[in-house]
């Protein structure tokens, strides 16, 4: 019984060379994989080989290697966040005015911007303005371009890019420090209240 379903097997192989190549490097890739991680108790053993083959962005090596720390990658978080916020597509939202007849303050709400983005938004622009060579420091924060990659495509040492870097984000560190010391809920209610 055995050989018959041998001789299917590679008949069918002959008249599907492709599929049957295909089916070939999945059974061995399983294999590979459980040979790997087979051993591992959390998770599947595929779930496993996927995870490993995961690598971090560029500031998060920065960071494991010990060239910044948690706060200055903290910031570049934070500054990518802002980045994408204020250059991202504008949408414009629907309101439906049905559901607030009955003059609820969850409606006036929707008005006033949160203190935290303000906060943001004001430190991002400060910040752009003060830092040396922004398309260096943004390339490595947002398009998450490592340093050595962001130096030869800006024609720079590794030092020079490294060091934009963390400049920039020691002085975002400091700057959103100050911003948020000057920018209260009541400089905010003051500066929307000369809005509306």
């Amino acid at each position: 019984m055995a050989r018959i379903g041998e001789i299917n097997r590679l008949a069918w192989a002959r008249r599907h060379p492709e599929l049957a190549r295909q089916e070939r490097e999945l059974r061995l890739f399983n294999r590979d994989v459980k040979a790997g991680f087979g051993h591992k108790v959390n998770g599947t053993p595929e779930t496993h080989a996927k995870a490993s083959l995961v690598r971090q962005g560029a500031l998060a090596r920065l960071y494991e290697a010990g060239d910044i720390d948690a706060e200055q990658l903290a910031a570049s978080v934070s500054i990518a966040v802002v980045h994408a916020r204020i250059t991202g597509p504008v949408t414009v939202g629907t309101v439906s005015y049905e559901t607030r007849v009955d003059q609820s303050v969850g409606g006036t709400n929707m008005v006033f911007e949160r203190l935290g983005a303000v906060r943001a938004e004001v430190t991002y622009s400060h910040w752009r303005q003060q830092i040396a060579e922004p398309a260096v420091v943004l390339a490595m924060i947002v398009d998450d371009l490592g340093v050595t990659r962001a130096a030869q495509k800006f024609r720079m040492r590794n030092a020079k890019a490294k060091k934009l870097l963390t400049d920039a984000l020691n002085l975002w560190v400091e700057m959103n420090g100050r911003i948020c010391r000057e920018i209260d809920d009541a400089s905010l209610a003051a500066a929307q209240a000369g809005i509306l």
